[in-house]
Protein backbone atom coordinates (compact mmCIF):
# COMPACT_ATOMS: atom_id res chain seq x y z
CA UNK A 1 0.00 0.00 0.00
CA UNK A 2 1.37 3.56 -0.97
CA UNK A 3 0.73 5.83 2.42
CA UNK A 4 1.41 9.94 2.02
CA UNK A 5 1.62 11.67 5.10
CA UNK A 6 1.44 15.35 5.22
CA UNK A 7 3.69 15.81 1.78
CA UNK A 8 4.71 19.05 0.92
CA UNK A 9 6.65 20.09 -2.18
CA UNK A 10 8.37 23.49 -2.13
CA UNK A 11 9.17 25.23 -5.52
CA UNK A 12 12.03 27.96 -5.75
CA UNK A 13 9.33 30.71 -5.43
CA UNK A 14 6.26 29.19 -3.89
CA UNK A 15 5.18 26.05 -2.33
CA UNK A 16 3.84 23.12 -5.07
CA UNK A 17 2.14 21.06 -3.16
CA UNK A 18 0.53 22.04 0.17
CA UNK A 19 0.46 19.42 2.95
CA UNK A 20 -1.10 16.44 1.11
CA UNK A 21 -2.45 12.99 2.48
CA UNK A 22 -3.29 9.76 0.83
CA UNK A 23 -3.18 6.24 0.69
CA UNK A 24 -4.02 3.06 -2.18
CA UNK A 25 -3.93 -0.39 -2.35
CA UNK A 26 -3.13 -2.90 -4.45
CA UNK A 27 -5.82 -3.59 -7.00
CA UNK A 28 -7.17 -0.06 -6.63
CA UNK A 29 -7.46 3.04 -8.61
CA UNK A 30 -7.17 6.60 -7.17
CA UNK A 31 -8.07 9.22 -8.64
CA UNK A 32 -5.78 13.01 -7.24
CA UNK A 33 -7.26 15.91 -8.51
CA UNK A 34 -4.52 19.07 -8.19
CA UNK A 35 -4.00 22.05 -9.79
CA UNK A 36 -2.49 23.54 -12.28
CA UNK A 37 -0.10 21.10 -14.24
CA UNK A 38 3.38 22.04 -12.31
CA UNK A 39 1.43 20.95 -9.04
CA UNK A 40 0.28 17.57 -10.10
CA UNK A 41 4.06 16.85 -11.95
CA UNK A 42 5.53 17.38 -8.51
CA UNK A 43 3.18 16.01 -6.65
CA UNK A 44 3.38 12.84 -8.98
CA UNK A 45 7.50 12.95 -8.64
CA UNK A 46 6.76 12.61 -4.62
CA UNK A 47 4.84 9.90 -4.65
CA UNK A 48 6.63 8.08 -7.09
CA UNK A 49 9.98 8.46 -5.20
CA UNK A 50 11.83 10.61 -7.74
CA UNK A 51 11.31 13.78 -5.40
CA UNK A 52 12.32 14.30 -1.99
CA UNK A 53 9.49 15.85 -0.44
CA UNK A 54 10.03 19.34 1.63
CA UNK A 55 8.47 17.58 4.51
CA UNK A 56 6.02 14.49 5.59
CA UNK A 57 6.77 11.10 4.17
CA UNK A 58 5.76 8.73 1.61
CA UNK A 59 5.71 4.69 2.37
CA UNK A 60 5.08 1.89 0.40
CA UNK A 61 4.32 -1.18 2.54
CA UNK A 62 6.20 -0.76 5.67
CA UNK A 63 9.30 1.52 5.17
CA UNK A 64 9.43 4.88 3.65
CA UNK A 65 12.97 4.74 1.94
CA UNK A 66 12.53 6.25 -1.27
CA UNK A 67 14.74 3.86 -2.62
CA UNK A 68 12.19 1.00 -1.96
CA UNK A 69 9.71 3.26 -3.21
CA UNK A 70 11.25 4.08 -6.34
CA UNK A 71 12.16 0.37 -7.59
CA UNK A 72 8.42 -0.64 -6.57
CA UNK A 73 6.97 2.07 -8.82
CA UNK A 74 6.79 4.02 -12.61
CA UNK A 75 6.20 7.49 -13.35
CA UNK A 76 4.21 7.57 -16.57
CA UNK A 77 4.12 10.30 -19.26
CA UNK A 78 4.73 13.07 -17.07
CA UNK A 79 4.79 16.46 -19.15
CA UNK A 80 8.67 17.69 -20.14
CA UNK A 81 10.14 14.75 -17.44
CA UNK A 82 9.02 11.38 -19.30
CA UNK A 83 6.80 11.98 -21.52
CA UNK A 84 7.40 10.11 -25.21
CA UNK A 85 9.50 12.49 -27.17
CA UNK A 86 7.94 13.76 -30.70
CA UNK A 87 11.08 12.86 -32.39
CA UNK A 88 11.19 9.04 -31.67
CA UNK A 89 9.20 6.03 -33.14
CA UNK A 90 7.59 3.84 -31.30
CA UNK A 91 10.14 1.06 -31.76
CA UNK A 92 12.79 3.26 -30.57
CA UNK A 93 10.67 4.11 -27.48
CA UNK A 94 9.76 0.12 -27.02
CA UNK A 95 13.70 -0.34 -27.11
CA UNK A 96 14.34 2.39 -25.20
CA UNK A 97 12.26 1.56 -22.20
CA UNK A 98 13.15 -2.23 -22.34
CA UNK A 99 17.09 -1.76 -22.06
CA UNK A 100 15.62 0.75 -18.32
CA UNK A 101 14.76 -2.94 -17.15
CA UNK A 102 16.12 -3.96 -14.18
CA UNK A 103 18.62 -7.10 -14.93
CA UNK A 104 21.31 -8.69 -17.05
CA UNK A 105 20.66 -7.96 -20.18
CA UNK A 106 20.40 -11.40 -21.59
CA UNK A 107 16.79 -11.85 -19.84
CA UNK A 108 15.65 -8.28 -21.60
CA UNK A 109 13.18 -9.02 -24.45
CA UNK A 110 13.61 -8.04 -27.71
CA UNK A 111 11.75 -4.79 -28.74
CA UNK A 112 10.65 -6.21 -32.09
CA UNK A 113 9.49 -9.67 -30.48
CA UNK A 114 7.90 -7.18 -27.99
CA UNK A 115 6.14 -5.34 -30.23
CA UNK A 116 4.74 -8.68 -32.11
CA UNK A 117 3.46 -10.08 -28.79
CA UNK A 118 1.58 -6.74 -27.58
CA UNK A 119 0.35 -6.18 -30.95
CA UNK A 120 2.40 -2.56 -31.72
CA UNK A 121 4.15 -4.17 -35.34
CA UNK A 122 1.50 -1.87 -37.02
CA UNK A 123 2.90 1.11 -35.46
CA UNK A 124 6.16 0.31 -35.32
CA UNK A 125 7.50 2.71 -37.73
CA UNK A 126 5.27 5.87 -36.73
CA UNK A 127 6.12 8.60 -34.44
CA UNK A 128 5.11 8.21 -30.91
CA UNK A 129 3.23 11.23 -30.75
CA UNK A 130 1.41 10.34 -34.09
CA UNK A 131 -0.46 7.06 -32.78
CA UNK A 132 -3.94 7.26 -30.85
CA UNK A 133 -3.46 8.77 -27.48
CA UNK A 134 -5.16 5.85 -25.59
CA UNK A 135 -2.83 3.30 -27.32
CA UNK A 136 0.04 5.07 -26.81
CA UNK A 137 -0.87 5.21 -22.97
CA UNK A 138 -1.64 1.27 -23.43
CA UNK A 139 2.13 0.64 -24.65
CA UNK A 140 3.67 2.95 -21.86
CA UNK A 141 1.54 0.82 -19.33
CA UNK A 142 2.38 -2.34 -20.53
CA UNK A 143 6.32 -0.96 -21.07
CA UNK A 144 6.33 -0.44 -17.64
CA UNK A 145 4.80 -3.76 -16.54
CA UNK A 146 7.61 -5.78 -17.59
CA UNK A 147 10.15 -4.54 -14.69
CA UNK A 148 9.02 -7.77 -12.21
CA UNK A 149 9.39 -5.64 -9.45
CA UNK A 150 6.86 -3.07 -10.14
CA UNK A 151 3.83 -2.38 -7.88
CA UNK A 152 2.84 0.70 -8.10
CA UNK A 153 1.62 3.11 -11.21
CA UNK A 154 1.26 7.17 -11.01
CA UNK A 155 0.54 9.25 -13.96
CA UNK A 156 0.79 12.48 -14.20
CA UNK A 157 -2.38 14.39 -16.10
CA UNK A 158 -3.88 10.97 -18.21
CA UNK A 159 -6.89 13.30 -18.71
CA UNK A 160 -4.77 16.28 -20.87
CA UNK A 161 -5.12 14.05 -23.72
CA UNK A 162 -7.11 14.31 -26.82
CA UNK A 163 -9.27 10.97 -25.87
CA UNK A 164 -12.59 10.29 -24.21
CA UNK A 165 -12.09 9.87 -20.11
CA UNK A 166 -13.53 6.66 -20.44
CA UNK A 167 -10.67 4.87 -22.17
CA UNK A 168 -7.84 5.87 -20.04
CA UNK A 169 -10.02 5.35 -16.93
CA UNK A 170 -10.27 1.84 -18.46
CA UNK A 171 -7.30 1.05 -19.08
CA UNK A 172 -6.03 1.97 -15.54
CA UNK A 173 -8.90 -0.37 -14.52
CA UNK A 174 -7.73 -3.09 -16.37
CA UNK A 175 -4.06 -2.94 -14.88
CA UNK A 176 -5.17 -2.48 -11.38
CA UNK A 177 -7.65 -5.95 -11.79
CA UNK A 178 -4.49 -7.72 -13.81
CA UNK A 179 -3.27 -10.47 -11.56
CA UNK A 180 -0.55 -8.74 -10.68
CA UNK A 181 -2.87 -6.01 -8.83
CA UNK A 182 -1.30 -3.02 -9.52
CA UNK A 183 -1.93 0.01 -7.35
CA UNK A 184 -2.92 2.72 -9.69
CA UNK A 185 -2.39 6.58 -9.29
CA UNK A 186 -3.52 9.26 -11.47
CA UNK A 187 -3.12 12.87 -10.58
CA UNK A 188 -6.24 14.79 -12.48
CA UNK A 189 -7.49 18.69 -13.07
CA UNK A 190 -10.76 17.40 -12.91
CA UNK A 191 -12.92 14.24 -11.30
CA UNK A 192 -14.55 12.91 -14.86
CA UNK A 193 -18.31 12.57 -14.76
CA UNK A 194 -18.41 8.95 -15.04
CA UNK A 195 -15.88 8.28 -12.47
CA UNK A 196 -17.56 6.46 -9.32
CA UNK A 197 -14.26 5.10 -7.27
CA UNK A 198 -12.16 7.16 -4.48
CA UNK A 199 -10.48 10.69 -4.91
CA UNK A 200 -8.26 12.42 -3.07
CA UNK A 201 -7.32 16.08 -3.38
CA UNK A 202 -4.53 18.46 -2.99
CA UNK A 203 -4.10 19.25 0.12
CA UNK A 204 -6.26 17.05 2.06
CA UNK A 205 -5.26 15.68 5.24
CA UNK A 206 -7.60 12.69 4.86
CA UNK A 207 -5.67 9.84 3.58
CA UNK A 208 -9.06 7.88 3.19
CA UNK A 209 -9.99 8.63 -0.07
CA UNK A 210 -13.77 10.18 -0.33
CA UNK A 211 -15.96 8.18 -3.68
CA UNK A 212 -17.11 10.12 -6.23
CA UNK A 213 -20.89 9.66 -7.00
CA UNK A 214 -22.73 9.94 -10.10
CA UNK A 215 -25.60 12.43 -10.00
CA UNK A 216 -28.75 10.79 -10.72
CA UNK A 217 -31.24 12.69 -12.89
CA UNK A 218 -34.92 11.61 -12.44
CA UNK A 219 -37.03 12.36 -15.68
CA UNK A 220 -40.29 14.55 -15.38
CA UNK A 221 -43.38 12.94 -15.27
CA UNK A 222 -46.16 14.12 -17.25
CA UNK A 223 -48.17 15.48 -14.56
CA UNK A 224 -45.34 16.98 -12.92
CA UNK A 225 -45.00 19.49 -15.92
CA UNK A 226 -46.52 22.79 -14.64
CA UNK A 227 -49.07 24.01 -17.56
CA UNK A 228 -48.89 27.43 -16.97
CA UNK A 229 -45.32 26.81 -18.07
CA UNK A 230 -46.36 24.93 -21.02
CA UNK A 231 -48.80 28.28 -21.84
CA UNK A 232 -46.38 30.83 -21.70
CA UNK A 233 -43.95 28.73 -24.15
CA UNK A 234 -46.38 28.49 -26.89
CA UNK A 235 -47.57 32.57 -25.93
CA UNK A 236 -43.70 33.31 -26.71
CA UNK A 237 -43.85 31.20 -29.30
CA UNK A 238 -46.76 32.92 -31.49
CA UNK A 239 -45.22 36.26 -30.44
CA UNK A 240 -42.09 35.41 -31.97
CA UNK A 241 -44.12 34.01 -35.11
CA UNK A 242 -45.24 37.31 -34.81
CA UNK A 243 -42.68 39.21 -34.75
CA UNK A 244 -41.26 37.96 -37.88
CA UNK A 245 -41.17 39.90 -41.18
CA UNK A 246 -43.83 38.28 -43.11
CA UNK A 247 -46.42 39.97 -45.35
CA UNK A 248 -50.03 40.48 -43.88
CA UNK A 249 -52.30 37.75 -44.76
CA UNK A 250 -55.51 39.17 -46.91
CA UNK A 251 -58.72 39.14 -44.67
CA UNK A 252 -61.75 37.65 -46.31
CA UNK A 253 -64.25 40.39 -47.43
CA UNK A 254 -66.46 39.90 -44.31
CA UNK A 255 -63.29 41.41 -41.90
CA UNK A 256 -62.62 44.60 -43.54
CA UNK A 257 -63.81 47.69 -42.09
CA UNK A 258 -67.08 48.84 -43.46
CA UNK A 259 -65.10 52.04 -45.51
CA UNK A 260 -63.07 49.54 -47.27
CA UNK A 261 -65.43 46.88 -48.30
CA UNK A 262 -65.95 46.25 -51.77
CA UNK A 263 -69.59 46.15 -52.15
CA UNK A 264 -70.46 49.56 -50.29
CA UNK A 265 -67.50 51.09 -52.44
CA UNK A 266 -69.15 50.04 -55.42
CA UNK A 267 -72.79 51.28 -54.34
CA UNK A 268 -71.57 54.78 -53.44
CA UNK A 269 -70.05 54.84 -56.78
CA UNK A 270 -73.72 54.00 -58.57
CA UNK A 271 -75.02 56.65 -56.71
CA UNK A 272 -72.72 59.67 -56.90
CA UNK A 273 -72.92 58.86 -60.71
CA UNK A 274 -76.69 58.85 -61.02
CA UNK A 275 -77.73 61.98 -58.83
CA UNK A 276 -75.33 63.56 -61.63
CA UNK A 277 -77.18 62.46 -64.16
CA UNK A 278 -80.85 63.48 -63.45
CA UNK A 279 -79.09 67.09 -62.46
CA UNK A 280 -78.13 67.08 -65.62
Amino acid sequence: MLIADSVTVNGRHEELVSPTSLSVGRGDVLLVVADPQISRTALALALSGRMQPSTGTVAWGHTDSLKSLRQHSALLDSPEVNEPEAHMKVRDLVGEDLALIPGPIWRKPRAKKWMEEHGFTDVATHWADAIDPARLLHLQLSLAAENPKLELLVLDSPDRHDMHDEQWMDLLADFASSPREFAVVAIVSNVPYDWDGPVSYLGSMTQDPVLATIPEIEPLLDEEIDEDTTEEANEEFVQEELDLDLPEPELPEEDLPEEEHPLVLAEDENAAEGSEAKEN
